[in-house]
């Protein structure tokens, strides 16, 4: 088979992948790896792939793992006790709006972003509507670069073959850098409040140690006995056994709230990310791609903001651009990750089609023009400086 035409087919996967993630990422995935494998390698082939990745038994853990995250998130939101552990933030106004949106941005909780903005509008009441919209936006994702069971990171991580943990201390640089520009840009004209009340520690607390709790044991399995996937799975299943205890829910009402965040679609997104790469590896396309002559940055940096902001997503461009770096340039380290990651996020934080953007500007009544236009010299300050001193950190890391 030519060059030509399997690039030709490695690309009308990624078009095939864009167009149907719009409706199901999931699907998108699936049906690009069937597409490009019926290309490029035999049917037989195909076959056997799939039926690897669907009996791995590592796969199946990660799967089942990031399957339950939704579910959590759905749990703490509709118990309540999200709700009371921002009532009893006792930190400041602008603390608690860059606090509030973070918290409820780490759970993967169908239309999130209006669950945040009530409580930026009520926090920010004196401030106009597309600034309460980009609050909302910005701080509802940094935290996305350092938090361990934030879904992107899990996905990107696995696909370069990092440690989430690792890329997290990496990438705190980058979300000080971040939260630093948002005050400087969005909350300096925002005021204090000076009246005072009451605040139960017990129910701040209680949610944030759930949060907390399933990368900690993750973090600690890992590290003590080596456990791996299971590592994760575990975590998270205990987190998921203290959100039930405190959500005081019956067993017919965590059932439905469980099939409400659809945790088969998560489970199904990372078997079919894995056989999306492991078509593509079969493929053939790798070795043409290692052939071709191009800037890593131009790869990590302009094509991830670009993806980021066309797709409205970050885990689409991961799955399409770490394969292609790998092949053309070999192991991916940390800072090159992230210099990916971040350039990603920054591009999925502005762009018209990301939901939350969509749902924020539909609460707060105002222009999605008007918040990207409030949002971009923040995006671009942080863009060229968080790069920038990404740059410098690989001439002193080796």
């Amino acid at each position: 088979m030519s060059q030509i035409f399997l690039i030709i087919a490695f690309i009308l996967s990624i078009i095939i992948i864009l167009v149907i993630s719009k409706k199901s990422l999931t699907i998108g995935i699936f049906v690009g790896a069937l597409f490009l494998g019926l290309i490029s390698i035999p049917v037989i082939e195909i076959a056997r792939l799939t039926l690897f990745v669907f009996t791995n038994i590592n796969y199946l853990l990660l799967a089942s793992a990031v399957a339950l995250i939704p579910i959590i998130g759905t749990l703490l939101n509709e118990s309540g006790l999200l709700e009371r552990m921002i009532k009893n933030f006792a930190f400041g106004r602008r603390a608690l709006l860059m606090f509030s949106p973070a918290i409820l941005g780490l759970l993967p909780m169908p239309g999130g972003a209006l669950f945040s903005a009530p409580m930026v509008d009520k926090t920010a009441s004196s401030i106009d509507g597309v600034r309460k919209t980009s609050i909302n936006v910005w701080y509802r994702h940094i935290l996305h670069l350092v938090y361990p069971l934030a879904t992107a990171l899990i996905i990107g991580g696995e696909l370069a073959g990092l440690s989430i943990y690792v890329l997290a201390a990496y990438q705190t640089p980058l979300f000080l850098l971040a939260g630093s520009l948002g005050f400087i840009f969005l909350l300096r004209s925002v005021r204090e409040n000076d009246v005072e009340k009451k605040y139960s520690w017990i129910e701040f607390l209680k949610p944030l140690f759930i949060i907390l709790l399933a990368p900690l044991i993750d973090f600690s399995l890992k590290t003590l006995f080596g456990l791996g996937y299971l590592a994760t799975f575990i975590g998270v299943s205990v987190a998921l056994g203290f959100t039930i205890y405190y959500s005081n829910f019956d067993k017919k009402r965590i059932f439905n709230i469980a099939r409400k965040s659809k945790p088969w679609d998560f489970f199904l997104l990372i078997l079919a990310i894995y056989l999306y790469q492991s078509i593509f590896v079969s493929s053939g396309v790798p070795g043409i791609i290692s052939g071709a002559s191009f800037s890593p940055y131009i790869l990590l940096i302009l094509a991830g903001f670009s993806l980021g902001f066309l797709t409205g997503r970050v885990s689409t461009p991961l799955i399409i651009l770490i394969p292609i770096y790998i092949v053309k340039f070999g192991a991916m380290n940390p800072i090159s990750f992230a210099m990916l990651y971040y350039s990603t996020l920054l591009g999925y934080i502005i762009s018209p089609v990301h939901p939350c953007v969509v749902f924020t500007v539909q609460y707060f009544k105002v222009d999605v023009k008007d918040a990207i236009i409030d949002l971009l010299p923040l995006t671009i300050a942080s863009l060229l400086l968080g790069n920038f001193l990404l740059y410098g950190m690989s001439l002193i890391i080796p």
